[in-house]
């Protein structure tokens, strides 16, 4: 389809599958603080059916838990990357 070998999107396919997997197995962050200001600001809404609720979410420690699929991944990047290196180290010293 796009007339490419496999070489040549081996290394991004397994940078991408890593970040992907690093993404979704950590927590607090960006996407964490993002999530807990949605539902606090949910919490001060005037058509609440209940009584007041005013609560503060304490901010998540930034922690990742990498998994086997994590390192499974990881360790196709590189020899993916070393692959690639070796395919293309013609055209990277000339």
């Amino acid at each position: 389809m796009f007339n490419s070998n496999f070489i040549e999107w081996s290394f991004l396919t397994g940078l991408a599958a890593t970040i992907f997997i690093g993404f979704f197995n950590s927590s607090g962050g960006f996407m964490s603080d993002l999530a807990d200001s949605r539902l606090q600001s949910a919490n001060n809404d005037e058509q609440w059916a209940a009584i007041e609720v005013r609560t503060k979410i304490d901010r998540q420690k930034r922690s990742f838990r990498p998994t086997t699929s994590f390192y499974v991944a990881l360790s196709y990047t590189v020899i993916a990357g070393i692959a690639s290196f070796i395919y293309y180290k013609d055209f990277l010293i000339n």
